[in-house]
């Protein structure tokens, strides 16, 4: 674990029992736990008014967004919450959990990709996508996925350090 603990908001579309999300969030909130870098910031977009946002992103090193794909895409209230935040995105390092449609909700890593770029934030190559199919029992089907899932967030941690370093010593030019 780091003397400074790194701040990671995992944010979600809601938590509800019985939704998949809530099973991919879940099991991710698990990973993170295990990876013991990073102190958790759980936001549920479903339970989290929209004018808390831009402060807790701007106390987080880091974001992981979990989210559906929707018609290609992502969902309109995933949109809402991002552009409700603007400048503490700002040199940020964001990586993605997504699911659903024929691509595991890779296409909406993608578009999520694009609206980052626009708001100065680093985006993790590595992404996470799942099917339904991929988990039984609340947990990945694939005894690899939980190796993914360490991958991904060591990237993150190095991502989160080293930007955390920089925004401390030179703010990011507007």
């Amino acid at each position: 674990m780091t003397v400074h603990p790194l701040r990671l908001v995992v944010m979600t579309r809601n938590v509800e029992a019985g939704r998949f999300g809530t099973v991919v969030t879940r099991w991710f909130v698990r990973e993170v736990e295990r990876a013991g870098e990073f102190k958790l910031d759980l936001v549920d977009l479903s339970r989290t008014a929209l004018e808390e946002l831009p402060a807790r992103i701007e106390d987080a090193d880091a974001v992981m967004i979990v989210t559906a794909e929707y018609n290609h895409a992502y969902p309109g209230d995933v949109k809402t919450a991002i552009d409700a935040v603007r400048r503490p995105w700002y040199a940020k390092p964001v990586g993605f959990v997504v699911y659903g449609g024929r691509s595991g909700g890779l296409r909406a890593a993608e578009q999520l990709r694009l609206v980052f770029g626009e708001l100065h934030a680093v985006t993790i190559r590595d992404t996470l996508g799942f099917h339904e199919e991929d988990f039984a029992d609340g947990e990945p089907v694939d005894p690899t996925t939980s190796t993914a899932a360490e991958a991904l967030l060591t990237q993150l941690a190095w991502w989160s350090r080293a930007l955390r370093d920089a925004r401390t010593t030179t703010p990011y030019p507007t």
